[in-house]
């Protein structure tokens, strides 16, 4: 946890968040995560369902849908109406009580992001991620790790936090937390074969009076 935001303060970006840190922050933010949230006036899940909405239409319960990085399960209620199935995934065992205690998911793993969507070969229509791919940095790896995860015509929506730039740029904060260009969250996507590419600019959460620049993104699979 320590090496990853030294780094993050020399400007030195790795290609995402170690699982250590991650497992440990969010292991230790899990009890009181959701009344911290409260207070930032987080708004990632339901932009996410928004945008579901704007790509799928009304609910009708008929999709597989992952909640990629599922936290305490904030996003599992928004998704429901959307899910035959609902699977959530992270990699912080309290984070994972906290959402079994909400309820709302039929599955929960404990797994890496990446890895666990590579392990799930066209098994879902639907990879939402809410506020987690900012704790990756050049996200071609994992867009392309949740096209695979998808059938034809799967779609993926999730959000990020913004910064000026072209294809290639993205950079990593004090906090230990990733910004990227639209540019490059565009080029990633259609590198992984994701088409109808939606970005547009959101206000996540707000930090120390301050609105959180982001963007909302969405794309979807070729049928071929």
């Amino acid at each position: 946890m320590v090496a990853h935001l030294l780094a993050a303060c020399e400007g030195h970006a790795p290609p995402r968040a170690s699982d250590g840190y991650v497992e440990t922050l969010f292991d230790s933010y899990a009890g009181s995560f959701d009344a911290s949230l409260e207070k930032l006036h987080y708004r990632a899940p339901e932009l996410v369902a928004r945008a579901v909405q704007d790509m799928y239409g009304p609910p009708s319960a008929h999709l597989a849908v992952v909640d990629a990085g599922c936290g305490t399960g904030l996003c599992a209620p928004l998704l429901r109406p959307w899910a035959a199935h609902l699977a959530g995934c992270d990699l912080s065992v309290g984070m994972l009580q906290r959402a079994e205690q909400r309820g709302g998911y039929d599955v929960l793993h404990k797994a890496e992001l990446t890895h666990y969507l590579r392990t799930q070969p066209a098994h879902f229509d639907l990879v939402a991620s809410a506020d987690t791919l900012c704790y990756f940095g050049d996200l071609h790896e994992v867009l392309a790790a949740a096209a695979r995860a998808l059938r034809p015509e799967g779609g993926v929506v999730f959000t990020v936090e913004a910064m000026v730039g072209g294809r290639d740029d993205f950079r990593i904060e004090g906090s230990g937390r990733y910004r990227h260009a639209a540019a490059h969250v565009e080029a990633c996507l259609a590198t992984a074969g994701f088409g109808a590419v939606r970005i547009e600019p959101i206000v996540p959460r707000r930090e120390a009076g301050q609105d959180v620049q982001g963007w909302l993104a969405s794309a979807r699979l070729s049928a071929h």
